[in-house]
């Protein structure tokens, strides 16, 4: 007999290994019955459970090395605050050298990143050609998708566009917004959205976009352009079609909410993916002190919770089961 633990276990590691964007939960209980030689039909629920706590626990890491980060940054700072103050003036011209050089041993390695593409083999550095959209963010016409990565959270950060409620949101602004469409971007589904804007080298696609680069004052007939496009790609490839359609029921599509659960979060969004609705739910239960001190496993509902979940308490782990009821079949 296969133990829960040994279930859960294999579950983290498989959903560690895969794309959250594609993957469900008839998937993971697919891989789990392959992997045990079990049926687990009768345990749905238990799955759906443990995927739901794998995620709030993925987005709980992410924000503790966050601000881990941001603490050590600030220490950093501080230190050489301390540093500059009571140094002298070599010191801090040596400092502005080194900075100095530093800048252009990058702007070096940039002019040449095609041919260290090219030396490299391709994987993740292979440099590929940019969008007219990206390349206008960024200001090259060829990176490699690492470095467009990487730049991309450099700019979101010197803007200061993510959301203070959910740092895990990307509020857009003009450029954003230019380049995907939204006002608003997950993290997970940004790099999602970026894959289309990074095209290999050769790309006739791109040549046909650099062809038909819109000036501002056509930016919006473009844009109608662009949206009309994949609908004809899916008709000319109806297996991608059914790729996209399979890719919207992942763990991280949003859901359609109860009109109390739309109340309770107060945003007046009514589709949000379940794993935002997990992690705004412990932040609404850490920001109002509801754990029992006595037992932090344990909730005491305050009365907007009471109202939501018509109970007086409940265990940390039945969060996901209570919210259950207030994700709506489309």
């Amino acid at each position: 007999m296969v133990l829960d633990s040994e279930l859960i276990a294999r579950l983290w590691e498989f959903l560690g290994e895969s794309d959250l964007n594609t993957t469900t939960t008839a998937i993971v209980r697919r891989r789990l019955e392959e992997d045990f030689g079990i049926d687990l039909t009768d345990r749905k629920k238990f799955i759906r459970e443990q995927v739901d706590l794998y995620l709030q626990n993925q987005f709980e890491n992410a924000e503790e090395q966050q601000q881990q980060q941001q603490n050590e940054d600030d220490q950093t700072a501080k230190i050489k605050s301390e540093e500059t103050d009571g140094s002298d003036s070599d010191d801090e011209e040596e400092e502005h050298e080194r900075a100095k050089n530093k800048k252009a041993t990058s702007k070096k390695r940039s002019k040449g990143v095609n041919s260290e593409g090219k030396r490299r083999g391709g994987g993740f550095n292979k440099v590929s050609r940019l969008s007219p959209q990206l390349r206008e963010l960024l200001g090259v016409p060829e990176m490699a998708r690492t470095e467009v990565v990487k730049q991309m959270w450099v700019y979101i950060r010197e803007k200061n566009l993510q959301d203070p409620v959910n740092k895990k949101n990307i509020i857009c602004d003009e450029p954003l917004h230019a380049l995907f469409g939204v006002e608003s971007i997950d993290m997970f589904q940004m790099n999602k959205a970026l894959s289309k804007h990074i095209l290999p080298l050769d790309s006739d696609e791109v040549k046909s976009m650099e062809r038909e680069k819109p000036r501002k004052h056509e930016r919006e007939e473009v844009k109608s352009t662009e949206k009309e496009k994949p609908r004809k790609h899916e008709r000319e490839d109806p297996d991608e079609a059914k790729g996209k359609e399979k890719r919207q029921k992942g763990f991280l599509a949003p859901l359609q909410l109860s009109d109390a659960l739309v109340k309770f979060l107060g945003t007046g969004e009514n589709e949000l993916t379940r794993a935002v609705v997990i992690k705004r739910m412990w932040d609404y239960i850490k920001e109002n002190n509801l754990q029992d001190p006595a037992d932090k496993r344990k909730v005491i509902c305050d009365e907007k919770l009471k109202e939501l979940f018509e109970v007086e308490t409940f265990h940390g782990f039945t969060v996901t089961k209570l919210l259950a009821a207030h994700f709506l079949k489309s």
